[in-house]
Order: C-alpha cells, then structure tokens, then sequence
C-alpha cells in the first residue's frame, strides 16, 4: 500500500504540482535544452506512473482468493466485508477507466503521427517537383514572394527556403536560417511537439498537458536559435529572424511561431547563447532535482503495492 500511495502521490505532484510552477519560470529561456529535458522527464513520468497504477490495480483485482477479486494490500485489513467488497468494486472501476485512458491516449497519439506522416510524405513529394537545390547550403528554395523557412522531417529531412526569404537574406543569414532548421531535425522536435500536441488533446484537463504543449513549442524555437547563434553569431541570427518576421503571409511552416518572434529577437540581443559546458550543467542539475520522481515510479512497479 505504501508504494501504491507514494506511486499516487508521484503522479499528482508531476501533473499538478510541478508545471505550473515551472511554466512561470525565467531560466527555461536561458536554457532552453534542459527545459525541454525537464518538461518530457515529467511528460513520461506521468505517462510511467498512469500505467503503472492501473496495471498494478489490474494485477491484484485479478487476484482470486475464495473465488471472489481482492486487492491483497488494501481490501484484506478492512473488518467489513461490504466494504471490502465496495472498495475491489471501486477497484476494479478504476482498472477499467485507466486502461481505457490509455488506449484513448495510444489511439489519440497514433492517429496524429499517422496524420502528420502522411503530410509530410505527400510535402516532400510536392518538394521533388517544385523546390530545387540551393548551390552552397544544404537546403531547397521554394518559389514564393513571402519570406519563409522550414524543415519537413521525413525522407532524411528537408529544409526549405522560399525565394523570397532567399532574396531579403544575406549568405550568413541563409547559413543561419539553415543551423536554425536542422536543429529541428537533429532534435526530433516534431516528436517531442508531437507528443505534448497528442496527450494535450487527448487530456485536456490535465495540468501538465495543457502545459507542456506551448511551452515545448516555445523552447525547440528557442534551443534552435542557441544552435544557429553557436554556428553562426546571433547578430547573424537576428538579422535572420528579423527578415522572416517583414511579412506574416508566408506559407504554412513545419514550426509555426505563434507570435513569438519579437521574442526571440529580444532574448537573443539580451542573453548570451550559454556555452556547450553550460547547458550541459544546468540539464544535469534539473534533472537531478526531479530525478527521484521517476525513481519512485520505477520502485512502486517493481515492488508490487
């Protein structure tokens, strides 16, 4: 029952108790790497620790004693047996509606990759006709008046530039355009946005879904920018973001603002990119802060309630 409860109490604190403390913070946009390490740890603990209940539920509902369901940790020491009896049907109830939240999030999370696969599969076909390389960097320009860029990550990954943004952007410029889309790709931030866009549909109501998903949106722009600005200087950068930002009728984007790039100009201009070593030291230490809460889903599974 102790690590039943403890598994419980780990699930309400990183749903509940740890998002909206940390959506509010200032040193996500200082290290934008290990923020979006902090917010998938407390995403796949809360996924961990949901399943692990209801399958530890499972387990001992379906326990037979006397031909008849018992919860050995919990049903056993009470003295009524009506009560025991309620509490193995309540058991059994939330066995039942877990497993269904579960399959509803697997179903939710593979119709929208299966969604976006075909997309992006259909995207980069439609690319092969009417985008062309671009002599010198490791893109395609697309004939289009808008300043745009963007990455479609299938087929190896593309990484797009319109002709317009082409024609406004300095050589540095189109580098850094370039390190800024590839980050994505390296990244696999269309998993992570993915992931938070799916169990965010899929539980709206619960805290640290509907959290998640614009703050991951906002630090992969973010940590993209410190990748460009590492390769490129961040004066390059934002005489890059400030092109792109001249005009708001540019096709549909793989990474979609949201407004935000005043944003990520001032950040820029105001905080220095942090160093590998940096980054690297904040990520270990913030995990290392919410590393006993995984730990303990990880305890509560293995030892049973």
């Amino acid at each position: 029952m102790t690590r039943f409860a403890l598994l419980i109490g780990c699930l309400v604190v990183c749903a509940a108790g740890v998002p909206r403390p940390l959506s509010r913070a200032a040193w996500p946009s200082r290290f934008p790497r290990s923020a979006l390490a902090v917010w998938m740890v407390l995403v796949a603990t809360v996924s961990a620790a949901a399943v692990a209940a209801v399958l530890m539920t499972a387990r001992h509902v379906l326990r037979h004693s006397a031909g008849g369901a018992v919860l050995r940790c919990c049903v056993e020491p009470l003295s009524s047996p009506a009560l025991s009896r309620l509490v193995a049907i309540v058991c059994l109830a939330a066995t039942v509606w877990g497993a269904a939240a579960v399959l509803h999030a697997t179903a939710v999370a593979g119709s929208a990759l299966r969604r976006l696969r075909r997309g992006w599969r259909g995207h980069v076909a439609a690319l092969d006709v009417l985008a062309r390389p671009i002599p010198g960097l490791a893109a395609l320009v697309l004939e289009h008046a808008a300043p745009a860029a963007y990455c479609v990550p299938t087929g190896g990954g593309r990484v797009v530039i319109t002709s317009g943004a082409l024609s406004r952007l300095t050589p540095s410029e189109g580098a850094a355009v370039v390190e800024h889309e590839r980050a994505h790709l390296l990244g696999r931030h269309h998993l992570l946005t993915a992931v938070t866009t799916s169990l965010a549909r899929a539980f709206p109501h619960v805290p640290l879904f509907g959290l998640a998903r614009p703050a991951v949106a906002r630090l992969v722009e973010l940590a993209a920018d410190d990748r460009a600005s590492r390769h490129c200087r961040s004066d390059v950068v934002v005489g890059a973001l400030r092109v792109l930002a001249a005009t708001t009728s540019a096709p549909t984007a793989q990474w979609p603002d949201d407004g935000r790039i005043h944003e990520r100009i001032h950040r820029l201009v105001r905080i220095p990119t942090p160093r590998s070593w940096q980054a690297m030291t904040a990520t270990a230490g913030f995990l290392a802060a919410i590393g006993p809460l995984p730990l303990i889903t990880v305890w509560a599974w293995t030892g049973g309630c």
